[in-house]
């Protein structure tokens, strides 16, 4: 008899608001934002920690923020969660382990829960993602001295954060291939003026359904959506209450997105605000074996179907959803129709519509409530926040299937398809 093929579900997935350069989250460290979003995908996912065993949590965060220690990233953010639940011997003790793929870092978290499961070595990996550029260092680049293993040499400062916008071996920054991306496959700087009041728009009315339901529910609701209200309190004992993402916003126009200078060049397509946002926030996801969620009476979410991640050409990065949803759908003989929704980050305008473009997605069922130009772009955390979005918006749909994809610098893209159960 064939033995049956493993399958890997997500019990559990939550993600913080998002907030924007120096706001909600400018005195609150990427460490405590994960701390944050763990302990609520714990208490979303029900599971008892003193029986169901934490094999693994997988961490991924970009950017050096100074409140962290970023190397021991995930294991101190299970010891502080494990803390909030009185678990000495199961979450607090599990192996962790920090990765990294630029823009897909949030995907990646996935994918090595989704290999380990699948090879057998774990029943349940924590994954989450994090950041907070606002509080990105700026670094001294000088080397340690020959002769004084505690002295070092003088030298220039470095922004950490302008660093991972430019590649240097390819003598291009990010805005740049977006530009270049966008030119040839031929959008507009009027398409990507529209694409983003657009992106503003159905952030807008997301959140307006979302304040409608804060309104109506108790706090209980936010297990109806991926987003949850982070009650916490600043560096200073400040109260600080958040339900909904900080960069979208509500008086918008297309002639304030038109009157916008471009970054790059005078006739460029990318600009302040055809632009991703840098933003703050953290993601997390609980993801098991279904038949050992089974066999423990765990519900869960949605089912991993795969992943993929794929390369082009680093001068222009913003493709890179192309291929990898491309070959995604060829690996599990998938048509567009089979797809209930998309979400496609947006990194760019340009580099959205390209991809757009390029795979004639469908924008009624594409970024339905916005995407990363009025929402934000947490580095690390993007594609578990998208996916997390993602599941919750095909459960109100009451639909099944969706893909989550984003362009990754260095000339890479990044899928996941999921199905709802």
């Amino acid at each position: 008899m064939a033995k049956k093929q493993k399958e890997v579900v997500i019990v559990s997935a939550a993600r913080t608001p998002i907030g924007k350069h120096g706001g909600f989250y400018n005195d609150i460290s990427a460490e405590d934002l994960a701390v944050l979003a763990m302990t609520e995908a714990i208490n979303r996912s029900k599971i008892d920690l003193k029986k169901i065993k934490i094999d693994q949590v997988v961490a991924g965060m970009i950017y050096i923020d100074s409140e962290n220690q970023q190397i021991y990233l995930p294991r101190n953010v299970a010891a502080r969660t494990a803390k909030k639940f009185n678990d000495t011997d199961n979450l607090n003790v599990a192996p962790g382990k920090t990765t990294l793929r630029i823009c897909g870092t949030g995907f990646q978290v996935i994918a090595d829960a989704f290999d380990a499961i699948l090879l057998g070595n774990a029943n349940c990996v924590i994954s989450f993602g994090t950041e907070n550029m606002s509080r990105t260092n700026l670094i001294h680049q000088g080397r340690r001295k020959k002769d004084g293993v505690w002295d070092f040499e003088d030298a220039k400062m470095k922004d950490y954060l302008l660093e991972g916008f430019n590649h240097n071996l390819h003598k291009t920054l990010m805005p740049k291939t977006a530009e270049e991306y966008g030119t040839l496959v031929g959008i507009s700087r009027k398409d990507c003026d529209e694409f983003s009041y657009l992106s503003h728009v159905r952030a807008k009315d997301a959140q307006s359904k979302q304040w409608n339901r804060f309104n109506k529910e108790s706090k209980a609701h936010d297990y109806n959506k991926g987003i949850f209200t982070v009650d916490t309190v600043d560096q200073a004992g400040n109260s600080l209450c958040v339900w909904k993402d900080e960069g979208t916003k509500y008086d918008i126009s297309i002639e304030e997105l038109q009157n916008l200078r471009p970054l790059l060049k005078a006739d460029g397509m990318v600009t302040p605000g055809t632009s991703s946002q840098i933003s703050d926030g953290a993601a997390c996801a609980i993801l098991m074996d279904r038949e050992y969620a089974d066999n423990n009476k765990i519900p869960y979410l949605a089912v991993i179907k795969g992943y993929e991640f794929a390369t082009v050409d680093p001068k222009i990065m913003g493709q890179g959803p192309v291929p990898a949803i491309k070959n995604l759908m060829a690996k599990l003989e998938m048509k567009m129709d089979d797809v209930d929704l998309f979400e496609v980050n947006e990194a760019f305008a340009a580099q959205y519509l390209g991809v757009e473009k390029e795979l004639q997605l469908p924008r009624d069922r594409t970024n339905v409530n916005g995407g990363a130009i009025a929402v934000g772009h947490n580095i690390a955390a993007t594609g578990l926040r998208i996916t997390t979005d993602l599941i919750y918006e095909l459960k109100r749909r009451n639909k099944k299937s969706g893909i989550a994809s984003a362009c990754i610098g260095g000339g890479q893209g990044g899928a996941i398809c999921i199905e709802i159960i």
